[in-house]
């Protein structure tokens, strides 16, 4: 072997092998997905020259490298005699893998990375922390669901979770990232081979651990809520029957262009043209693809404000919500305003619409495009098991269904203040159906473009939406947002605001759609493990209540989906434990063992099992490879879970949770219903209409006094069921709540997961 350091100061390598310490031989420690550790002993003079910072290479006797890291500290200098008159010392070193170098720049904040890939995010998070990385080796491994990034988060941190959550294996050396699957090296430990030595392996097996999981989250969106009011016209504000949900994450770009250059935190520009910067914000006078980093879920309301913008010539799209792609056609465009030849256009679903307005010369223009989906979090996390992982991961269903879009300008006058108070003008309002999940957002795009943006900013303002319509007139969206810019209306906590100017008037029926707050929870048995273990002192149920930490569940069916791959898991046999060999005598023949390779455990007077290498330490006992001593540290994902995060939690006995068994296919679950809603009231009736058609077999179901009672058993509070989309109820005069549920025709039914509750306040 050869040990170098280099102060990286130009010098390069310098050899050290010659004043290694026998006394103190390199050892290696290798974690699954973590930075690997070295620590040796050199006996030298007073004159080392290491720094902690250094590199450190130790290299096999064929030139590939065993390690390669930096000091993490100074060399530790003890005496340890003289010779020929010349003090010596012993110094010991301590370094860390090349992984640790990622996280000298910490990460700045990702609100909500999504609809990637393992390797993919794992790429972008590289690139921002040392763009000059070789990502060749990095592979897709898995899709992730929603990845959230804290500003000053290690990279070592955050991309080893996603690696975890993944079921990969991630590892940096010689200035490279790579990234593959859990068990791409797979190996036999067997009786049979010539080197095994049976007093060598330790291997301890447990019988199953659980088999009804109680998985508990945060706060999710849970009821669909309809509050519907008839305003007085003395008020200008309402009270929402409960609280809403409000996202975790309100703002998630922001930029006045300030700066001289791009923020590579925020913006990533797509075209080769460059872009300059002035006291007017960020311009271009060519191609243009400025587009925020991390993709944005189309969930809740979305809010792309782009303001201060002057237009000189070409054709581009401000506030673009691109679906697929950010290419050279505007067929990607889910939403955004085009300005093409001076005139300004609606760009719906991958089309430009009739021209509203054309700029003027002077004034500047503000545009924000609106998009609302009733789902905050239209996707599910993904949740990986020994059984299902890959392609093959469990998740909960992707919500699709009407997407609301609203495109509305304000044309500024530099030269008359009144018109920044002036309000949004609506250039477009409509539907589209079946959007993507994702999108990406585009603050300016256009292949001639020449114009300056002052402002960009995105916004989720979670899953709100108003609309009103004043006696004998149709159903208009009323905007939300920032009513100094023009919109007409605000939530709190707790309540609704319009501004003076927009105040219902007196009959004018408002309806505010929203998201009730609720606590996400699940709970999954496995009836046949039940079954299997119960005998003549109990029923083999063996429960156990999770809070569990990545993926972080967002709504109940993540819950659900969680426990079911802990349950994949943990209704096996766990087996775990250790073996020892000399280099020579690794399983068939060996020279290396990595964390993340799948060892097949084939003896035969034992167990016959598949483990995983969790953590692997090498000494040496002597300076040469042929003395590497191996001690390897393997578990099954029954005697621990790689791909998912938890302890071990409690519940409050009052909370209700609905169990599902493990082989359930929730994608089979009838859909909630978002766009339930009471189409006219008036003193004696109710229209409803249900926003869809029934499920064959099916119907809907309306109850009164709270969200409880499902299924054909209850009749206490049951209004009736219905099998039509449209139909009416009664109404009493009084403030009155109707909770909405889908069922489907199977036996028994299965019913939406969510209710929807439509308020008729009095």
């Amino acid at each position: 072997m050869r040990l170098t350091i280099d102060n990286l100061d130009g010098a390069g390598e310098s050899d050290y092998t010659a004043l290694l310490d026998a006394g103190a031989p390199p050892k290696i420690v290798r974690k699954l997905n973590a930075a690997p550790t070295l620590t040796a002993g050199l006996v030298c003079g007073a004159g080392l020259q290491a720094v902690a910072g250094s590199k450190l290479r130790l290299y096999r006797d064929d030139g590939t490298l065993w390690f390669s890291g930096y000091l993490a500290e100074a060399p530790q200098m003890t005496p340890a005699g003289a010779s020929k008159g010349a003090p010596l010392f012993r110094a010991g070193l301590k370094a860390v893998g090349e992984m640790t170098a990622l996280d000298r720049l910490r990460l700045s904040e990702h609100a909500a990375m999504g609809g990637d890939t393992a390797g993919a995010a794992i790429s972008a998070l590289a690139n921002e922390a040392d763009p000059g990385l070789n990502l060749a080796a990095v592979q897709a491994v898995a899709q992730t669901g929603s990845i959230t990034v804290e500003t000053g988060e290690r990279w070592s941190a955050a991309a080893g979770q996603i690696a975890d959550c993944a079921r990969a294996v991630l590892t940096v050396a010689n200035r490279a990232v790579a990234l593959a699957p859990v068990g791409a090296v797979t190996r036999t430990l067997s009786d049979g081979d010539p080197g095994f030595v049976p007093e060598a392996l330790q291997l301890v097996t447990g019988g199953a651990t659980a088999n009804d999981i109680t998985v508990i989250g945060g706060n999710e969106p849970s009821m669909y809520v309809r509050d519907c009011f008839t305003a007085l016209g003395t008020s200008d504000y309402f009270d929402l029957s409960v609280s809403p949900f409000e996202m975790n994450t309100k703002v998630l770009v922001e930029d006045d262009f300030s700066a001289m250059s791009l923020d590579a935190t925020k913006w990533v520009n797509d075209s080769s043209a460059p872009l300059s910067f002035t006291g007017a914000g960020v311009s271009c006078s060519a191609g243009v693809a400025l587009r925020y980093r991390d993709r944005m879920e189309i969930g809740g309301l979305l809010i792309l404000e782009q303001t201060g913008i002057s237009y000189t010539s070409g054709t581009g799209i401000f506030g673009g919500l691109f679906n697929g792609g950010t290419g050279d056609t505007v067929s990607d465009c889910l939403a955004g305003v085009m300005i093409g030849n001076g005139a300004i256009m609606p760009v719906v679903d991958g089309a430009a619409l009739a021209a509203v307005g054309q700029v003027q010369a002077g004034k500047l223009y503000e545009f924000r495009t609106l998009v609302f989906h009733p789902e905050p979090i239209r996707t599910g996390q993904v949740y990986s098991s020994s059984i299902c992982n890959g392609l093959s991961a469990r998740t909960s269903q992707a919500w699709y269904g009407l997407t609301r879009i609203v495109l509305t300008m304000r044309q500024i006058d530099p030269t008359n203040a009144a018109t920044t108070s002036a309000s949004q003008t609506v250039i477009y309002d409509g539907t589209c159906q079946n959007v993507a999940a994702f999108g990406d957002y585009c603050a300016m795009w256009g292949a001639n473009l020449a114009a300056t943006l002052g402002h960009a900013e995105a916004t989720n303002q979670g899953a709100v939406w108003v609309r009103s319509a004043p006696p004998g007139q149709a159903w208009r969206t009323r905007l939300i947002g920032d009513v100094s810019a023009g919109a007409e209306c605000y939530f709190t906590s707790k309540e609704l605001h319009f501004t003076t100017a927009t105040e219902p008037v007196a009959g004018e029926q408002v309806e505010v759609f929203y998201r009730a707050k609720g606590l996400a929870c699940g709970r999954v048995t496995d009836a046949a493990s039940a079954q299997a273990l119960a005998n003549s002192e109990g029923s083999g149920t063996r429960a156990m209540v999770a809070h569990v930490l990545a993926p972080p569940p967002r709504t109940s069916l993540d819950c659900e989906q969680a426990a079911r791959a802990l349950l994949d898991d943990l209704t096996q046999a766990g087996n775990s434990g250790t073996y020892q060999a000399w280099a020579g005598a690794l399983p068939q023949g060996a020279t290396d063992v990595n964390p993340g390779e799948r060892w097949q455990i084939s003896l035969s007077w034992g167990p016959d099992c598949a483990v995983i290498v969790r953590e692997v330490e090498i000494e040496f006992q002597a300076l040469a490879d042929a003395y590497a001593f191996f001690k390897v540290s393997f578990a099954d994902e029954a005697a621990k879970p790689l791909a998912v995060r938890y302890h071990e939690a409690k519940r409050n006995a009052l909370l209700t949770v609905v169990a599902s068994a493990l082989g359930e296919d929730v994608s089979q679950r009838p859909q909630g219903l978002p766009d339930a809603t009471v189409t006219a009231w008036s003193s004696s009736t109710l229209s409803l209409d249900m926003g869809t058609a029934p499920i064959e077999g099916g119907g809907f179901e309306v109850r009164v006094e709270g969200d409880w009672g499902w299924g054909m058993a209850v009749n206490q509070n049951l209004v009736g069921r219905f099998t039509t989309q449209t139909f009416t109820l009664p109404n009493t005069g009084v403030t009155q709540a109707f909770y909405l549920r889908q069922y489907d025709g199977s036996t028994p039914p299965q019913y939406s997961p969510y209710t929807t509750v439509l308020n008729l306040v009095v």
